[in-house]
């Protein structure tokens, strides 16, 4: 098989093809003689935002969404931030420490075939870039999970978690949780955190880590209500890759976490500075 000269033998190519040629390929496709009858998209009455409140103009200014932004956002982040990833991506008060790509990665406007071709061709070694290889690879694995155990969203992996112990008294419990979500813990980091999230639509991974923690070890609330109100937050959000998280958080998971994230101290300079 051959396309646009080049031969194809098995899987032996895998890279995506430039831009050029599959703007090319598409410029010689035609459509069927006759298209099926459809409604627009105005029609739908779909991401309507109603009230005074303009909640989505932050989220679609940080991450507008085409295939362009993914592209210039990969190649900052390349520029600015990939040689120093090891090293810095757990600190949240650094710019360009990870690379804020998980959203175009989530809605298909940046490939992840191409994103493991970019940091395949860096000049890195690997030692300097396991990490943010492996966090591209853990995304399948995500999937693998939720194949494998297709009630992961809101049901331990391990179902004996199912039985622990979590706060008493749904009054307490919704006033530690309200107290959470909307970043009024009184734990700096932990409602800065929450606060970006519900303001943006995003965090770093590692705050993700610690506001999960925190509601999960200091809270005891349910790793299942933090879950679906990420899932409801995030402009990420994934089944897979939010359930595997939490999972984690609450003990239940495969790779279920040995430690407790510190609200005080994690994810910012030790210094103080």
């Amino acid at each position: 098989q051959r396309i646009l000269g080049k031969t194809i033998i098995g899987n032996a190519f895998r890279r995506p093809i430039p831009r050029a040629d599959t703007f090319f390929l598409m410029e010689r496709m035609h459509g069927p003689d006759e298209w099926p009858t459809s409604k627009d998209v105005e029609e739908l009455n779909i991401a309507v935002v109603n009230g005074n409140e303009k909640w989505d103009k932050a989220i679609i200014d940080r991450f507008p969404m085409s295939e362009d932004d993914a592209v210039a956002n990969m190649n900052t982040f390349f520029q600015r931030g990939f040689a120093k990833y090891e090293r810095d991506r757990s600190r949240a008060d650094i710019d360009w420490s990870t690379s804020k790509l998980s959203a175009h990665l989530r809605i298909g406007s940046l490939s992840p075939n191409e994103l493991y071709y970019k940091i395949e061709d860096s000049n890195l070694d690997y030692n300097d870039r396991k990490t943010f290889s492996r966090r591209l690879i853990w995304r399948d694995l995500a999937y693998f999970h939720l194949h494998s155990f297709p009630n992961m969203r809101d049901t331990s992996i391990r179902l004996h978690y199912e039985q622990t112990d979590w706060v008493s008294g749904e009054e307490e419990e919704e006033a530690r949780f309200n107290a959470w979500k909307t970043g009024n813990t009184g734990y700096p980091l932990v409602d800065a955190g929450m606060r970006e999230l519900w303001k943006t639509g995003w965090m770093t991974q590692s705050v993700r880590m610690v506001v999960a923690s925190f509601l999960v070890e200091y809270l005891r609330v349910n790793w299942v209500r933090g879950a679906k109100w990420f899932h409801y937050t995030l402009v990420d959000a994934d089944s897979a890759i939010n359930s595997m998280m939490w999972q984690n958080a609450g003990r239940s998971g495969i790779d279920q976490w040995s430690f407790i994230m510190s609200p005080v101290a994690a994810s910012q300079d030790a210094s103080g500075e």
